[in-house]
């Protein structure tokens, strides 16, 4: 995880940053309070006092941050919130909607008070989101799913890294029992580190998350400018990477990298009967790459 180690020693107020943890007054005149802490590596996030219109996108835009710093999980306590616009309560939906394919971080409330949880069966939140009636009952249930597979190696800005992009897919996808993934992941893979290499001329990191029937492939670099989806026309050499990726992938997207940067990502989805038994890598591990690409990190 980038920053989360971080996060609980931060503080100060809302527009301060992203991923600012502590206790913030997101508006003056109609105050809620945004308190963060860390349960094991489960992100707590704990409004208080009314939500308003005044702060609905503050309060938006900073769980969204709070996803950025990829916790495991992000849970809402809503013990503390209240409100009396039901409308104002699908800033949950809108948010989980908006994480849940980059960076993938599942998103649940927890613990409202029996007006607040009437207000929320009213706006059929808990159609979207998952709700639990205590806050350790949605810690626990967590805390039980099953953990993303992840695979992450830094590369450097050079013809040679598409090859090395392409290797760590192949070998992922048959580590992980979803070799029949690998063709498509591949393409994207190399398609995104072609773009960081050759547009971005940048350094950046390839990274592989295999969570429940997705699978994502994300490409970061140093370079602010997202990628534009242009359709060459018959005759042109070239160009044709994006329109690769979105053809090939359920969806994608970029999102934002601090200090500088962004991070452009494709999710497929798994079929069930791609699933196989997770194999032994083959051929030369990953960690017998050339030293250009030395630096690599494995979470399963």
């Amino acid at each position: 995880m980038n920053g989360v180690g971080e996060m609980a020693s931060r503080s100060g107020g809302l527009d301060t940053g992203a991923g600012a943890v502590g206790t913030k007054t997101l508006d003056a005149t109609a105050p809620l309070l945004l308190e963060t802490h860390f349960r094991g590596r489960i992100l707590v996030v704990r409004p208080g006092g009314q939500l308003t219109p005044a702060t609905y996108e503050r309060l938006r835009d900073r769980l969204v941050n709070c996803a950025a710093e990829e916790p495991t999980a992000i849970v809402v306590d809503l013990a503390g919130m209240r409100a009396t616009i039901a409308s104002l309560l699908m800033v949950f939906p809108t948010v989980c909607d908006r994480i849940s394919d980059w960076p993938g971080v599942p998103f649940a409330l927890a613990a409202a008070s029996p007006p607040l949880r009437t207000l929320l069966n009213a706006s059929a939140v808990p159609r979207f989101v998952p709700t639990y009636h205590s806050l350790s009952e949605a810690l626990d249930d967590l805390e039980a799913a099953p953990r993303t597979r992840r695979h992450q190696i830094q590369l450097p800005c050079d013809p040679g890294s598409p090859r090395l992009a392409r290797r760590l897919v192949e070998q992922s996808c048959h580590q992980w029992g979803i070799p029949g993934m690998a063709n498509d992941a591949v393409v994207i893979a190399s398609e995104l580190t072609e773009n960081m290499v050759y547009h971005a001329r940048s350094e950046g990191w390839l990274r592989l998350e295999l969570r429940n029937n997705r699978l994502t492939v994300a490409v970061a670099d140093a370079d602010p400018r997202p990628p534009q989806l242009r359709v060459p026309g018959l005759r042109a050499v070239g160009g044709r990477g994006l329109v690769l990726v979105d053809k090939l992938s359920r969806t994608w997207g970029t999102a934002s990298r601090l200090p500088q940067g962004k991070v452009v990502w494709a999710v497929l989805t798994v079929a069930s009967r791609t699933h196989t038994r997770p194999t032994p890598s083959y051929g030369r591990p990953v960690t017998e790459l050339p030293a250009a690409a030395a630096q690599y990190s494995f979470t399963n």
